[in-house]
């Protein structure tokens, strides 16, 4: 080869690197990526080379630098991976090569029929796994949201068939329990006014005397008419007067 024309040489080199491939693990086990590497050298040689040697070191440098591009990408986001890798194997390269040629390569990534299979067997559990943890966890914070309350509590334990009825829990195991259950983990996208109010609730909870949740939500309901809302003061006040006795209720005597 040695003793071939410098056209040759070129045509062969060219031919060797112009569009070779590679095949490239993924970050899932078993599937693969598919790439077809175009690695142009600028400038090409223009002296005596040997044409297999430079090919082979080519390859061998591409090959390498797309596996570690590609290594820790997920094959289910293939444009993802086709952009890690074609940055990489964009940034020239000196490999030492006749004439200080350096490669800059691009590259096609695809993947086989049986790893595009793997992918959609992949997507599908992924996809029935979110499903089954939705449920589970929305079937958690319901449950968790029907027991947040005393009474419910005492309601669920009365329901079991070994109940016994003449010695139910305390008044402050219920309650510990219940403030256990609205203390449960939210979502962030949880409604604002939710969450807040479970906040009030295991705050009030804190004072047990009545003439204390008075005072707090007297001292609540004041903050309201500041907020231009009246009417929930009006509310408040309404919910902390007493209910009317049985006289005050009843006809009025004209005897």
């Amino acid at each position: 080869m040695r003793h071939s024309s410098k056209r040759a040489r070129r045509k062969r080199l060219r031919r060797e690197i112009g569009a070779f491939s590679a095949v490239l693990r993924s970050s899932r086990p078993g599937i693969h990526y598919t790439a077809t590497i175009h690695a142009p050298l600028t400038p090409e040689p223009s002296g005596p080379y040997e044409p297999d040697e430079i090919a082979d070191r080519v390859r061998t440098a591409l090959r390498t630098t797309a596996a570690a591009a590609v290594r820790d990408q997920d094959p289910i986001s293939l444009p993802a991976a086709q952009d890690a890798c074609a940055k990489q194997l964009r940034q020239p390269q000196e490999l030492g090569l006749p004439d200080g040629a350096t490669v800059t390569a691009s590259v096609q990534l695809e993947l086989a029929d049986e790893d595009r299979a793997a992918v959609k067997e992949l997507l599908t559990a992924i996809r029935a796994q979110a499903a089954t943890d939705t449920l589970t966890r929305q079937r958690t914070e319901a449950l968790a949201r029907e027991l947040a309350h005393p009474a419910a509590l005492l309601a669920r334990w009365l329901q079991q068939p070994d109940a016994q009825i003449t010695q139910p829990p305390g008044d402050a195991e219920l309650e510990a329990l219940a403030r256990w259950l609205r203390g449960y983990t939210k979502d962030r996208d949880e409604p604002v006014e939710r969450q807040l109010l479970t906040i009030l609730r295991d705050f009030l909870a804190e004072f047990p005397k009545e003439e204390q949740k008075r005072l707090l939500v007297i001292l609540l309901a004041n903050g309201m008419p500041a907020a231009r809302k009246p009417g929930h003061a009006d509310q408040v006040d309404a919910l902390l007067k007493p209910p009317p006795t049985t006289s005050e209720t009843s006809p009025t005597d004209t005897s």
